[in-house]
């Protein structure tokens, strides 16, 4: 998203620049692969992660390539800018620096225990200071140094119960602290001030599929279809609202959360005491993460259709 220029898929293997206010295609790239995540915008460059394992550094006011980089495997998560340094975690558990000028690997961390699984769904890193923070599929938070990729330290909070443990949604950066949920429903507080010895809180929840942290409350979508609110400095839940379908995106708003769920229907819950404002059935699921332009929310759908609310 470019101001009112949306980048993203169209067609086989193609990306393209959509005006939204025009309704009218800009450019076209041939990407020979699909892409795996959102085109991230920094400033007059996008970032296109491709299904063969290439990131593609792109001119949005053109379309044109600027540089190419091979990664060992594709990127499904949001990708992070540090001063000069992009950060990308490929789903086989690589994080990547890379030159954001010249598209050069500064460093690669390697995350992995299993070798040949594949997460598509697990967090973005996140950066707060001059350390970049990820989650493993074993369950564990590591703080990774920008400036060397060494690991500084790695903390793996409750219990081995459950079989799948990947960090999923939003790891939420407060005061010194980072909030983080995880697949098999275990939310935790982790101070960061110094090497953490242990958590600041934990809270169970059900099986969790995303989260979205906003101005110290911590959003918890779940797969039977719950939304929690949790205040972040201590887990307390705030609220809690079943919207009858597994959760496959948050985006949090001014006064509401939007909620898609896996069989397309889209909730509006209001921030401040989890009632359900309105909702609606959409004609295929949700594909991509929403987007908001002025005051308006985009989805698409599988169906390659893209509905507008007004947010009101």
């Amino acid at each position: 998203l470019s101001t009112s220029i949306i980048i993203g898929t169209f067609k086989q293997n193609w990306i393209t620049a959509f005006d939204l206010k025009k309704k009218q295609h800009i450019w076209w790239f041939d990407a020979k692969a699909d892409l795996t995540a959102p085109v991230e915008v920094f400033g007059s460059f996008g970032m296109a992660a491709l299904r063969d394992g290439r990131l593609v550094k792109l001119d949005i006011n053109t379309g044109k390539s600027v540089w190419e980089s091979q990664l060992t495997q594709f990127v499904s998560t949001k990708m992070v800018l540090s001063g000069t340094s992009l950060l990308v975690y490929t789903v086989d558990q690589k994080l990547y620096s890379i030159d954001f000028q010249s598209g050069q690997t500064l460093w690669a961390y390697d995350a992995t225990s299993s070798p040949n699984l594949l997460v598509r769904t697990g967090a973005a890193p996140q950066v707060v200071g001059n350390e970049v923070y990820i989650g493993s599929v074993e369950g564990d938070v590591r703080a990774i140094s920008i400036a060397t990729g060494k690991e500084n330290w790695r903390l793996k909070p409750g219990k081995d119960d459950f079989r799948f443990k990947d960090i999923v949604g939003e790891v939420g950066v407060g005061n010194n602290q980072i909030y983080v949920t995880r697949y098999d429903g275990l939310v935790f507080g982790l101070d960061i001030a110094t090497k953490p010895n242990g958590t600041l809180w934990e809270v169970t929840t059900p099986s969790i599929t995303t989260s979205a942290y906003r101005d110290g409350t911590l959003y918890v979508g779940c797969m039977n279809g719950e939304l929690l609110a949790l205040q972040a400095s201590n887990g307390r839940q705030l609220w809690k609202v079943k919207l009858g379908q597994s959760i496959k995106s948050l985006t949090v708003g001014e006064k509401a959360v939007f909620v898609g769920g896996s069989q397309g229907r889209i909730s509006a819950v209001g921030l401040s005491g989890g009632n359900l404002l309105w909702h609606d059935d959409l004609g295929g699921s949700v594909s991509k993460q929403p987007f908001v332009l002025d005051d308006e929310i985009y989805f698409s759908t599988g169906l390659k259709t893209i509905y507008s609310y007004k947010i009101l």
